[in-house]
């Protein structure tokens, strides 16, 4: 079993039994939270990367990635050798260097969402090496073509459209040839033969078809039980559901993430027949 973003809101749906246009509206946000719970709970160290940077003369701080969750290691390279830094508590980093002192910084501390804090604060613009662990893309974020006939006006890249009659709402990605639009997939499905409406250029469309929905993300290939139970948790509050309902799938979220946990740790068994070979279930 495994999931594109399409077969799980209709999963969501079915087990809720509920089809209101507010609650569909809020399905990927239930998706996006599980996502990041899953995430900020379960160190899946395959999802790496590596980028690099240059410090600023006396600018303590230094730009972190949009999709950085964790840090592995921090380093700058002077003219002599590569220095890893290492990672401290801001309150640490204050203590150590008061008054804001320039050199060659050995510390570092996440300061915000968006920036780290060096210590001493760079005396040279330094190269530096982030290897860290990433946010991968969401299944909220899976794209279709939508076929529309009878434009008018010119459709922009990046603008919001919104269909007449379903109200969907969503975001052009491309615009390969008139008139198919690459978009985002939204959380209410446009309905055939409406008119759907640039928020930025005012053009308009009626929509013919939508392709496929074939992506599915790690999570959703790997994962698909946490990722349904955890936004039924989700949808269950949203609905201030009946609580003997709310254990159920949270009880069943917090099995399967353990699950997931032992796959991400590739935890070893060995028996009479089996010398340490991962047992890796489908969470």
């Amino acid at each position: 079993m495994s999931y594109t973003y399409t077969e799980l809101k209709t999963s969501i749906k079915d087990y809720t039994e509920n089809q209101e246009s507010s609650f569909v509206a809020h399905l990927s946000d239930f998706i996006k939270s599980t996502e990041q719970r899953i995430f900020t709970t379960v160190d899946l160290e395959f999802f790496r990367k590596n980028v690099t940077g240059v410090t600023s003369n006396g600018n303590q701080f230094l730009a972190m990635p949009t999709d950085f969750l964790a840090a592995f290691s921090l380093s700058i390279t002077n003219s002599t050798s590569k220095i890893f830094l290492q990672q401290k508590d801001v309150n640490y980093l204050q203590e150590f260097n008061p008054d804001g002192s320039t050199g060659i910084p050995r510390y570092y501390a996440i300061f915000d969402y968006q920036n780290f804090i060096l210590s001493p604060t760079p005396n040279a613009a330094f190269s530096s090496e982030l290897h860290y662990y990433y946010r991968p893309q969401s299944l909220t974020e899976s794209k279709f073509d939508l076929t529309l006939s009878s434009v008018s006006g010119t459709f922009q890249a990046a603008e919001t459209i919104t269909g007449g009659t379903s109200g969907a709402t969503t975001s052009i990605t491309s615009i390969a040839s008139t008139p198919t639009l690459e978009v985002i997939i939204p959380s209410t499905d446009f309905t055939v033969g409406e008119t759907v409406t640039g928020a930025t250029s005012g053009a308009t469309g009626t929509v013919v078809s939508t392709s496929a929905d074939t992506t599915k993300t790690y999570l959703s290939e790997n994962a698909p039980n946490t990722m349904l139970y955890g936004c039924l948790v989700e949808a269950y509050t949203y609905m201030k559901g009946e609580k003997d309902i709310m254990d159920l799938y949270n009880g069943r979220f917090v099995e399967s993430l353990g699950r997931l946990k032992d796959l991400a740790e590739a935890r070893e068994n060995t028996d009479a027949y089996r010398s340490g070979l991962p047992t890796r279930p489908r969470t």
